[in-house]
C-alpha cells in the first residue's frame, strides 16, 4: 500500500494494536536484493526523519540556553540585590553617629546622604529588576519561537511521510456545496496530530454525493410504521439511493456514514461497518437535526448486510489517497497530551530515532557498501533502480548541533567519520634534491667556490 492510502490491510487491528499498515505489494529490496518488508521509500524518510529530529533537538537547545539565561539573569539580581541592601545597611550605621549628633547642621546634611544613598540603591534595584524582567521575557520570547519551530518540523515530516504502523483515519463532511475533512495521523512512537484536507476540485469528492453515485439499487429492510388504527410498525423495504453521503469517518477498524434525505439536513440514517466484518452493519435513525436515535442500533444482516457492506467498501475505495492530501496541521499531541511542556521536541526526536533505528540499522547491514544506505526497486522490464544515501551525508547535516546532541543520533549509525591518520615516510640521514644528487648547501666550500664566475 503506497503512503496515504486506506484499505482493508490498514485496519487489521484496533488503534491499540499496530497493524501491518504497508503489508502488500512490497516492490523495495533490500542492497543485497532481498525482499524489504514495506513498500516506502526509507531511504527518503530516513533523509526526513534525520531533518526533522535535527530542527526537534536545534529548538530544544534554544530552550535550554534561554533558560540557562533566565536563571543566570535571575541569580545576578538576587546578588545584586543582596549587595545594596548589604550596602544601605552598612551606610546607615556609617552615618548613624551623625544623625544622632548635637550638630544639627551635621545631622541634616547625614540626613540628606543617606536619603540620596537610599534613592540610589532604589534606583538601582529597580534597574534590576527591569533587566530580570526583559530577561524572562526575552526567554519566553525564545522558547515560544523554539516551540513553533519544532512544531513546523514536526508538521512538515508528518505531512510527507507515514513511519510503518502508522494508522490513518479520514473525516468527510458536507458543507452543502462540497465536503471539507480531517486526516489523522497516529504514529507508532506516541504522537498523534489531526490535518486539514485538501480536496483537489477535480475530486469526486469536492462536490455533493448521493449513495447512487457510489451503488445503484441500495434497497435495505427497516422498522417503519405500517396501519391505520394500530398504528404497528413492520419491516419493510426502503430504498436509499436517492440519499445524499453528508459524513464519512474512517478510525481503527470502523467506517461510519451518515444518509441523509437532504445535503444540508433532514432525517436519514447513521451506518456503522466493522471493516474486519466481524459483524453485521449496524444502522442508526437520525432526526432533522441529525441527532442519532437512543434506541439501541438495528444489526443488517443477509442481503441487506451484504448491499451496505458493498456501498462502505465503494466509499473506502472512492477515497484511496485522501489521506495523504495534508494541508496545515490543526492539532498535535503525544501520549493524547498536548505538546506544552518544554522537553517535548527532544523526546519527540528521541522516540521517532529510536522507532526507525531496527530497519535503518538492517539497511545498514545488508547494504554491501561501507558508509551508505541502500535500497533496490524493481522498475520493470528487468530493470531495477538503486536509491541511497550516504552516512556521511547524513553526519553533515548534524554540524549544526552541539555534540552531545548529536550522540542520539548514533542509534541510526550516524556517527563521526573515522579519519585515518596519514603514514609518515621514513627520514633520510642524506637530504636528497630532485637528481639524487646532494644539496648545494653540503657541497664542500672548494666547489662552491668553483662554480661562480670566474675571476
Amino acid at each position: 500500500m503506497q503512503r496515504g492510502e486506506l484499505s482493508a490491510a490498514l485496519y487489521q487491528a484496533t488503534l491499540v494494536e499496530k497493524p501491518p499498515c504497508y503489508a502488500g505489494r512490497m516492490s523495495y529490496l533490500y542492497g543485497d536484493s532481498t525482499t524489504f518488508p514495506y513498500d516506502v521509500d526509507y531511504i527518503e524518510l530516513a533523509r526526513g526523519a534525520v531533518d526533522c529530529a535535527l530542527q526537534l533537538f536545534s529548538a530544544q537547545q534554544a530552550i535550554a540556553s534561554a533558560l540557562v539565561r533566565e536563571e543566570a539573569q535571575n541569580q545576578q539580581r538576587s546578588v545584586q540585590r543582596g549587595r545594596l541592601t548589604s550596602m544601605g545597611e552598612v551606610l546607615e550605621r556609617a552615618l548613624e553617629p551623625f544623625l544622632r549628633g548635637d550638630s544639627e547642621p551635621t545631622a541634616q546634611a547625614a540626613l540628606r546622604v543617606l536619603q540620596g544613598a537610599k534613592a540610589c540603591l532604589e534606583e538601582q534595584r529597580g534597574e534590576g529588576e527591569r533587566l530580570a524582567t526583559d530577561a524572562a521575557s526575552h526567554a519566553q520570547h525564545v522558547i515560544q519561537r523554539a516551540g513553533e519551530s519544532a512544531h513546523r518540523a514536526l508538521e512538515a515530516f508528518l505531512v510527507r511521510h507515514d513511519v510503518p504502523e502508522t494508522e490513518l483515519g479520514l473525516q468527510l463532511e458536507c458543507n452543502g456545496e462540497g465536503y471539507a475533512g480531517t486526516v489523522s495521523v497516529r504514529s507508532p512512537f506516541g504522537v498523534s496530530a489531526t490535518f486539514a484536507l485538501r480536496i483537489s476540485p477535480e475530486h469526486p469528492w469536492a462536490r455533493l454525493r448521493r449513495v447512487a453515485d457510489l451503488t445503484g439499487n441500495l434497497e435495505v429492510h427497516l422498522p417503519q410504521p405500517s396501519g391505520w388504527i394500530s398504528r404497528r410498525v413492520e419491516m419493510a423495504p426502503v430504498k436509499l439511493e436517492r440519499m445524499f453521503v453528508t459524513s464519512v469517518r474512517v478510525a481503527g477498524t470502523e467506517l461510519e456514514l451518515v444518509l441523509r434525505k437532504s445535503a444540508s439536513g433532514g432525517s436519514g440514517y447513521r451506518a456503522s461497518v466493522d471493516l474486519r466484518g466481524a459483524r453485521g452493519v449496524r444502522l442508526s435513525p437520525v432526526d432533522e437535526n441529525g441527532a442519532a436515535d437512543t434506541d439501541p442500533p438495528l444489526t443488517l444482516d443477509g442481503e441487506d448486510d451484504r448491499r451496505m457492506q458493498e456501498l462502505a467498501h465503494r466509499v473506502l475505495d472512492s477515497v484511496q489517497g485522501l489521506t495523504g492530501l495534508r494541508g496545515s496541521m490543526r492539532s498535535v499531541s503525544l501520549d493524547d497530551h498536548p505538546l506544552s511542556q518544554l522537553e517535548w521536541p527532544e523526546t519527540v526526536a528521541h522516540r521517532l530515532l529510536t522507532e526507525l533505528a531496527p530497519i535503518v540499522m538492517e539497511i545498514s547491514r545488508r547494504s554491501g557498501a561501507p558508509g551508505e544506505l541502500v535500497l533496490r526497486r524493481d522498475v520493470g522490464d528487468g530493470r531495477r533502480e538503486e536509491i541511497y544515501v550516504t552516512k556521511a551525508e547524513l553526519w553533515e547535516r548534524l554540524l549544526v548541533l552541539p555534540p552531545e546532541r548529536r550522540v542520539p543520533f548514533a542509534a541510526l549509525g550516524i556517527n563521526p567519520p573515522l579519519v585515518t591518520p596519514v603514514a609518515e615516510a621514513p627520514v633520510s640521514s642524506t637530504p636528497m634534491t630532485l637528481d639524487g644528487a646532494p644539496p648545494l648547501y653540503e657541497l664542500p666550500g672548494a666547489a662552491v667556490a668553483s662554480a661562480g664566475p670566474a675571476a
